[in-house]
């Protein structure tokens, strides 16, 4: 299925590649270009930096809603649903930490899945995943297999759907993550270690682990793949578990134009843990709506 996805990625790409006229080369890659527009940010403590893509997606629809959930309550989901995120990052000190590198920030990410069209079920908020952490990123000179590598970044990361009982999810984790520059291919790799929590003595405990399997589902990293062709924008996201029965995600990314201020945006989702009250359910989504900003 992976390598399905991919070579559908590499497809749409080509076909838009033929499409647009050969840009002229630049200089600077779009990493480097980012990196040098965020540390205008270190001038003001205070500014908020776009982290990941902030998106609002008003009509999105799932393949098979998590109902498993409210078998004991009269609770009907509706295929569709409203997906939005907002992702944003600040420096925590003005100052490099290591002579004149490593950069400190605060990132705070919020997807939510909202059951907006549900007005039989008084329209609720179906889950909200928040997730703060805390970045220390280098920028480097490396090379790796005839590719750039211009940011390593080591992270905590905290995630936690803010809900209690049989409802609650949670999990930490540190991360590494690397990304990698060859001509106008932008490679994305993070993998994670979760720190260990203690097992619950019974399913109502308030502290313990809320999802010991977790790492059966999201898997232990995350493979991104980004490409941009003249005004259009073209992304895959990678998960998997590395094992036999092979649980993970895959998530295709398309953007375009549509004013000066937004970008069209389109969205496919296919796996486990779309969020984190789904973790343990397959399902797939497809969503169009807006993107806030780029990729990169």
């Amino acid at each position: 299925m992976i390598f399905r996805f991919l070579a559908l990625f590499c497809a749409i790409s080509c076909a838009f590649a033929e499409e647009a006229p050969q840009a002229e080369e630049k200089e600077k890659g779009l990493i480097q270009k980012r990196i040098e527009e965020e540390l205008k940010a270190y001038d003001n403590t205070f500014a908020l930096i776009p982290h990941k893509i902030n998106y609002i997606l008003p009509l999105t629809y799932q393949s098979d809603p998590n109902q498993s959930l409210y078998e004991d309550s009269n609770t009907l989901l509706m295929h569709t649903e409203v997906k939005f995120q907002v992702s944003f990052k600040v420096p925590v000190t003005r100052q490099t930490l290591f002579e004149d590198n490593g950069y400190l920030h605060f990132g705070y990410t919020s997807t939510s899945v909202w059951q907006a069209f549900n007005t039989d079920e008084s329209s609720p908020f179906r889950d909200t995943n928040h997730e703060p952490e805390v970045m220390l990123s280098f920028t480097t000179d490396a090379e790796w297999l005839g590719a750039t590598v211009p940011l390593i970044t080591f992270g905590l990361s905290h995630q936690s759907n803010g809900r209690d009982g049989e409802f609650s999810r949670s999990w930490n984790r540190l991360y590494m993550s690397a990304i990698l520059e060859y001509e106008d291919i932008y490679i994305h790799f993070k993998p994670w270690w979760r720190l260990p929590e203690r097992a619950k003595e019974n399913p109502q405990d308030v502290t313990g682990d809320d999802n010991p399997d977790i790492d059966d589902f999201y898997g232990y990293f995350e493979l991104g793949v980004f490409r941009r062709i003249s005004n259009n924008e073209l992304s895959l996201l990678l998960r998997n578990n590395l094992r036999s029965d092979n649980k993970g995600a895959i998530e295709l990314n398309y953007s375009y134009p549509f004013s000066s201020k937004v970008r069209g945006y389109v969205q496919l989702f296919h796996g486990y843990g779309e969020t984190l009250l789904d973790y343990n359910h397959k399902n797939t989504r497809l969503g169009i709506g807006f993107m806030l900003n780029n990729w990169l």
